[in-house]
């Protein structure tokens, strides 16, 4: 339950107080800021606004770190800095290695080659377009700016409700500098970072740093001989020893082959290795950077990155406080085992985990940036950011992870997507009352993905999408114009077009009924040995990643073309030297897509053939196309910035409201209903038709909209000559206000209590739903962030500094259907066992700090997730259990590093 009252003032009333506050504490710090004895904080520069600017004179919410908080926070990229970021949440798909990124309720769930994120990400203010790009390591940072709000007009691409921008350290001609860092850790954690910069000349630099990282993986993790597939496991586990232990204690999937027929074959399970098993590390970055300043008016800084990982990937597991509230039944009886235990033995907790297909990750990126300024006059400057990137995976990882009947997995191979970007922009310069920017955006994507999903025991897919495009092309400009020496007003305006097109692209499957294109002779003709496992393990491992085995079901040509403008309408005032409030009116949006082609063919019912034309083509029954439009937020805020204290205290506050409209909502949609014909089976006679399962696809579709509004409140305070306290309060209220009719689609057979046929039939009405009133997913009401350090200063220079983090978090949903909402619809007598909450948490990281004189060396003991929380990153449901990523558990170690 939430430790805060729910009632809250309207954002309105916060406004005014937050207004009053500011006006209040400003001239209190005016009157007594002579008796404070605090240390001054430093000045922060931030890129915001795409200028040099000062953070407490930016008109934006804007959330500033360094390199130093981020090595302190056990931070390695993206996916990691959740916690230091007001409103803003990260959950993790683990079948894509991609972060889901929700700030202020708006995220996107759609995180394959067709969709776009809600939270753009930016390297060095260059376009980063695919998820995956966040898992990048984090190092040699100048800084990270997490901008909230709409950025559209700036920023472009996708930063509806925000922006992260990474900014590398650039090139020194100062002077030489290197230093390397080591880090130790619980589970043969090793970390090691470094960097040199090298002036060549008075005129260019160059900088080369790397970090790289290896750890076994947290969970306890086992191999298991006894599900259907076990191509990929080493011959020990294939040639297991046969289970001896207690029938009751077997897992859940030595039950069920015991229950088949398997008798004295059911096989032990076997404790897997560690160092190369899921939820492990193994990678690593590097970046070379080139700095050429010929003159005082030009600047270019190239630079190539490459980032490398070789791990297993991620996995799921099981929710053991859920799996608890239900009753596990055998023989109308409850089971000797319950909860997590049920499925996998004996001491199963949250951390456990058996598989059939062992992980495996071969992720690389690759990238060129190039920043070039050129001041033309004292008065006008021209910049032009381009980049390069190109990401590779080849993944494969098991999804079923034996609680369910069917041992599913999923790979991906080869799969490459390339893109270039480039903004060409003029800017003022100067301190003239008007300052402006405007610009060209180019941008585009070709992706090639090669995939597939396996349903081992019946059939497996394979997504052939040799040249999906993306194509976005802008026009921008924002201007800044002195009303008063007080009083400033903001303009901005961006028109985008975007085009995404599939030439060539084909969904395809294999089973039992189709050909084998590459050996007729092979299983009797068929491309898929369906019950026989026997055969089906004598397959090649790399069997199912040819596409030429598949007969093609849909073709995807497809294309789309979208067009929509962004707008900023701001301003800002000084009350004082100190003090400066703002408010806007801004939209940002996320742009429309494309998805599968769905062909549903004509076929015969009692022969189940499929007629074509002349053409020898398959006749077309139904076909569906799937493109949708953008989204849009518009966004009201007003805050307050001021420097308090003789500059000791650095206060932001901000209350915005959001009308979210055309919300594009991804999920698995059931299409066509087939039919066959029943025969009597005493005459032979047809009787009438039956339902067969629907084709389901993946898609993402504009469903309803919904209103979002909040309260956060940052704040950094040198509260004594050496100790530090900063961090940050935030309220957020998330509301569904229209009709939004959804086909249910979260633990649907559990909730119902339902086979999977009916669970995705388009036509069980039973299953519509309106989802109108619900709250957002990853969208906690109330969370706290607080950071508290001291320096200790010792009579040799040498300085001890002890730190300490906490946040807290409160609960959220991790779908848009807030289960216990709707209570009265499912027919479980264990609903809570299902609910798609996720539960408050409080993390806790701490450490000391030793620096020694000159800062010449420093070493440092830390212990992250103090208090051994678990944490769920997502919530999926299968076979009677909800599951998703987990949290890494309590983590300890040293870290030191060494300056040149």
């Amino acid at each position: 339950m939430n430790a805060f009252p729910k009632k809250f003032p309207t954002p309105l009333a916060l406004a005014i107080a937050l207004l009053n506050a500011g006006l209040a504490t400003t001239a209190y710090a005016q009157n007594n800021s002579s008796e404070r004895q605090a240390g001054m904080l430093e000045e922060v520069i931030v890129t915001a606004t795409k200028r040099e600017t000062n953070l407490m004179e930016t008109p934006i919410a804007i959330t500033v770190f360094g390199e130093e908080t981020l090595v302190r926070e056990g931070i390695a990229n993206v996916k990691d800095m959740a916690k230091l970021v007001p409103n803003m949440d990260i959950a993790i798909d683990s079948s894509q290695t991609a972060p889901v990124i929700t700030m202020r309720g708006v995220r996107s769930t759609n995180i394959t080659e067709l969709g776009d994120p809600a939270v753009g990400l930016h390297l060095d203010g260059i376009y980063s377009p695919r998820p995956q790009g966040a898992m990048a390591l984090m190092f040699d940072v100048e800084r990270v700016e997490a901008q909230r709000g709409p950025q559209g007009t700036l920023f472009g691409r996708n930063s509806t409700v925000g922006n992260v921008n990474i900014i590398s350290k650039r090139p020194n001609m100062e002077e030489f500098d290197a230093s390397l860092g080591l880090e130790l850790g619980r589970w043969n954690h090793q970390q090691l970072r470094g960097m040199v910069n090298i002036p060549v000349s008075e005129t260019f630099a160059l900088r080369g740093s790397f970090m790289t990282e290896q750890r076994d993986s947290y969970l306890k993790g086992y191999y298991d001989p006894n599900q259907w597939d076990t191509r990929y496991l080493p011959d020990e586990v294939r040639n297991a020893p046969l289970y001896e232990g207690p029938a009751e204690e077997r897992t859940l999937i030595q039950r069920r082959r015991w229950w088949e027929g398997g008798g004295d074959g059911i096989q032990q399970i076997v404790k897997a290795d560690a160092s190369d098993f899921y939820n492990n590390a193994d990678q690593y970055a590097f970046r070379v950077a080139g700095l050429w300043e010929p003159g005082d008016s030009l600047s270019w800084m190239l630079a190539y990155e490459r980032f490398q990982d070789s791990s297993a990937g991620g996995t799921d597991t099981l929710d053991c406080s859920k799996a608890k509230k239900r009753v596990f039944m055998e023989n109308d009886e409850p089971a000797p085992l319950q909860g997590c235990e049920y499925a996998y033995g004996p001491g199963a907790d949250e951390y456990t985990v058996l598989v059939s297909v062992p992980g495996m990750l071969d992720l690389s990126i690759e990238n060129i940036r190039s920043n070039l300024r050129w001041d033309l006059s004292d008065d006008l400057a021209f910049v032009y950011n381009a980049g390069w990137a190109k990401q590779t995976r080849t993944q494969m990882s098991d999804q079923d992870r034996g609680i369910t009947d069917w041992d599913m997995s999923i790979f991906f191979r080869d799969a490459a997507f390339k893109s270039q970007s480039h903004e060409l922009q003029l800017q003022s310069t100067g301190d003239g009352r008007l300052q402006w920017i405007t610009g060209l955006f180019f941008f585009k994507e070709n992706n090639d993905m090669q995939g597939g999903w396996m349903n081992s025991m019946a059939s497996a897919s394979y997504w052939n999408q040799p040249d999906r495009t993306l194509s976005s092309e802008a026009i921008f400009a924002q201007g800044t114009y002195e009303l008063t020496d007080d009083l400033t007003l903001t303009l901005g305006f961006r028109h985008t077009r975007d085009t995404k097109e599939d030439v060539g692209g084909h969904n395809m499957d294999c089973n039992d009924a189709n050909p084998n294109q590459l050996d007729p002779t092979l299983n009797d003709g068929k491309c898929f040995p369906a019950w026989d496992r026997a055969a089906y393990n004598n397959l090649p491992r790399d069997y199912f990643w040819n596409p030429d085995i598949y007969v093609v079901s849909s073709n995807n040509d497809i294309k789309g073309k979208w067009d929509y403008n962004n707008y900023r309408l701001g301003l800002d005032y000084d009350i004082s030297d100190d003090t400066m409030v703002f408010a806007y009116v801004a939209n940002g949006t996320k742009a429309g897509g494309i998805g599968d082609v769905v062909v549903q063919y004509e076929q015969d019912p009692l022969t189940t053939e499929y007629p074509v034309d002349d053409n020898g083509d398959r006749i077309v029954k139904q076909r569906h196309e799937n493109t949708y439009d953008p989204e849009e937020v518009v966004t009201w805020e007003l805050g307050v910035k001021s420097d308090l204290f003789n500059n000791s205290l650095r206060l932001s506050a901000t209350v915005f409201y959001s009308d979210y409209s055309d919300m594009q909502i991804a999920v698995a949609r059931p299409l066509f209903v087939t039919y066959a014909f029943e025969r009597d089976p005493q005459t032979g006679e047809l009787t009438g038709e039956i339902e067969q399962n629907p084709f389901t696809v993946f898609q993402t579709d504009n469903v309803g909209e919904a209103e979002i509004k909040g309260v956060e409140i940052e704040f950094d305070w040198a509260v004594s000559e050496n100790g530090r306290l900063s961090g940050y309060v935030t309220w957020l209220k998330t509301k569904i206000v229209s009709d939004f009719i959804q086909q249910w689609n979260y633990a649907t057979v559990d909730l119902y209590e339902i086979d999977h046929g009916d669970s995705v039939n388009p036509e069980n009405t039973l299953l519509t739903t309106n989802l109108k009133g619900n709250e957002l997913p990853a969208s906690p009401e109330f969370s706290i962030n607080l950071n508290y350090s001291y320096n200790l200063m010792l009579r040799d220079g040498s300085s001890i500094l002890p730190w300490i983090g906490v946040n807290w978090r409160d609960e959220s949903y991790y779908s848009i259907f807030n289960v216990d909402k709707h209570l009265d619809r499912f027919a479980s007598d264990t609903p809570e066992a299902f609910y798609d909450t996720r539960a408050a948490v409080t993390n806790v990281n701490l450490g000391v700090k030793y620096t020694a004189p000159d800062e010449q060396w420093s070493l440092e003991a830390f212990v992250n997730n103090a208090t051994n929380e678990i944490d769920f990153y997502w919530g999926g449901s299968g076979d009677g259990y909800i599951k998703g990523p987990v949290s890494m558990p309590r983590f300890y170690g040293v870290r030191a590093n060494y300056n040149f």
